[in-house]
């Protein structure tokens, strides 16, 4: 009993030794830890990507799921999902790839070309998809026509050449014979003699998808200039997943993300603050220097956290927050010192026991 009672205080020294080397006079306190943001805004994306699911949208799945990721990143059905995902996307691909080719082999253009398309829908880098597309399935000397409901011969030679009595030239490089039933949706390959003046059959009409998306961005505007920088991601978010190339709303994402994080490094949840600031592009505004700070002032909370588990003895644990601080802050310049007489003193309480 007594040599276990002069191991202890042998273990208790060497702590306060440790901790005097280290120069801990005064631990601060690790923040009060804050029930995390967000809660209702990543449940709402995991609705989309369940919407989007089962209508097959598989990439628009995805990036919900990966959004609702970028919030919970430990979330093991979250990390499921989109590994299922992914391998679903993959193999679409592939297989559509492969239509592709075989129609191309077969001379069918028009269905060559509409399955390279769909594997770009599901890998826009298949560069095979995009070569097939670019160099092979050029119509230089040939039109491409797609049947109409109640199109006939003349018709259509009317509709290509503006003049219906080159019916035969529809009937000869088709291979049709005379009165044949055209087929709704067939494609023909008809040769160019001039430049085709087609006519649309309807005065081109905003659609309803546009007409949501001006309805959104509007609302996404109002509540942005009210600080409702919640509310703004949510509305333009999903605006960019359905038109990429919207600058409006990608700048509004931007703005918002970009207020959300310096809201958050004000109130010192550094955290918060620094997952608002990595949905920025790169490039905007000052979103690399408040990065670059955000990381340093979560780096010192780390250590700070590592301190006070090396006063509760906890040594495993006081490691642990140290290499976060260095993952944070490679530059630290007490963390990898700490962490190296650390597992020198784990060593010397192992060979004790």
């Amino acid at each position: 009993m007594k040599t276990l009672f002069l191991c202890k205080i042998g273990c208790i020294s060497l702590i306060i030794l440790t901790m005097l080397i280290f120069g801990c006079a005064a631990v601060p306190q690790k923040p009060a830890s804050e029930k995390a943001p967000f809660s209702v805004f990543p449940e709402q994306y995991r609705q989309q990507a369940i919407k989007y699911g089962k209508s097959n949208e598989l990439p628009n799945a995805l990036r919900c799921w990966e959004i609702v990721k970028a919030f919970q990143p430990t979330n093991e059905e979250v990390i499921r999902k989109i590994a299922t995902l992914k391998t679903q996307i993959r193999t679409l691909a592939d297989q559509h790839f492969k239509k592709g080719l075989s129609h191309y082999q077969n001379q069918s253009v028009a269905a060559a070309r509409k399955e390279f398309l769909l594997t770009l829908y599901y890998n826009p880098d298949h560069t095979e998809a995009l070569l097939y597309l670019k160099k092979k399935l050029t119509e230089e000397d040939f039109i491409l026509y797609e049947v109409m409901p109640g199109d006939t011969l003349r018709e259509i030679a009317k509709k290509i050449y503006n003049d219906p009595q080159k019916e035969f030239l529809v009937a000869y490089f088709n291979d049709l014979g005379k009165d044949p039933k055209l087929v709704p949706k067939t494609t023909l390959r008809l040769p160019a003699l001039e430049t085709p003046q087609l006519k649309p059959t309807t005065e081109p009409k905003e659609t309803k998808g546009l007409k949501e998306r001006k309805e959104m961005m509007g609302r996404a505007v109002a509540y942005f200039k009210a600080n409702k920088y919640r509310e703004t991601v949510a509305l333009t978010e999903d605006i960019l997943l359905t038109d990429p190339s919207n600058k409006e709303a990608r700048d509004l994402t931007n703005a918002s993300y970009h207020e959300m994080g310096k809201r958050f490094h004000q109130e010192g949840k550094y955290q918060e603050a620094l997952e608002q600031f990595n949905h920025v592009d790169s490039g905007y505004r000052d979103s690399k220097e408040l990065i670059a700070s955000t990381k340093k002032q979560l780096a010192e909370v780390h250590y700070i956290s590592g301190i006070k588990y090396f006063t509760e003895e906890n040594l495993d644990k006081a490691v642990e927050e140290w290499q976060e601080t260095l993952k944070l802050n490679p530059q630290h310049p007490k963390a990898k010192g700490d962490i190296e007489n650390a597992a020198k003193l784990l060593q010397k309480l192992k060979e004790i026991k």
